[in-house]
């Protein structure tokens, strides 16, 4: 049992990591906390340690089950999550003052962007669902425990990754000065919108190759 918890979860925090990414979350980060309180943005960073490390789980051991009730399918999924992003990216590179005001009073960034989807995104949805149904097939006689406590527990070493990684963004933001961040804010809401065009690029590619 033990090789198997140490094999699931070495897979699995190998696997998810590249495509979490958190140095790109982290400067997303600084991009939209700009001006924002130090301890507001401790506690954004806090919270989407939390929120990554649910969402995972509940991907994990709910995500095939949510997509079927609700008639979804992967390239939805990642045509939704590529509008998402999009959208961030737009307001990055023409910010508006108003726009910045919102952003730091509803403190709602948490969630969305910083776990769903920049962290956890498509790609990291569907990986995890690809792990879930991998060890739903496997032979009866296969301890199932092991691997599911792995892969959880690959879950919350992901989410502790990426938390120590956006607590550096802080530093690097007084490192970079009001400038720098503005530049860098731009430069990463570019790469946003090239990346949602990326994922719906994919998602359209996935419903003509079912065709």
């Amino acid at each position: 049992m033990a090789v198997l918890f140490i094999k699931a979860f070495t897979l699995t925090l190998l696997g998810l990591l590249p495509m979490v990414n958190p140095p790109t979350t982290a400067t997303l980060l600084l991009g939209l906390t700009k001006g924002m309180p130090a301890q507001q943005v401790s506690e954004q960073i806090n919270k989407t340690a939390v929120c990554l490390f649910i969402t995972l789980c509940i991907t994990f051991f709910a995500g095939t089950s949510v997509l079927s009730f609700f008639g979804l399918t992967l390239p939805s999924l990642r045509l939704a999550g590529g509008l998402v992003i999009s959208v961030i990216g737009f307001r990055m590179l023409f910010p508006s003052p108003a726009g910045k005001q919102n952003a730091q009073v509803s403190g709602t960034i948490a969630f969305v962007p910083l776990t769903i989807p920049s962290l956890c995104g498509p790609g990291t949805m569907a990986l995890v669902l690809s792990g879930a149904v991998q060890i739903a097939e496997l032979s009866p006689h296969i301890s199932r425990l092991p691997l599911w406590t792995g892969m959880v527990a690959a879950f919350a070493a992901l989410s502790l990754i990426s938390w120590g990684v956006l607590k550096m963004a802080t530093p690097v933001c007084r490192f970079m000065g009001e400038s720098g961040i503005d530049a860098l804010t731009r430069i990463m809401g570019f790469l946003l919108i090239c990346m949602g065009m990326q994922f719906g690029i994919t998602a359209v590619r996935d419903v003509v190759a079912g065709f």
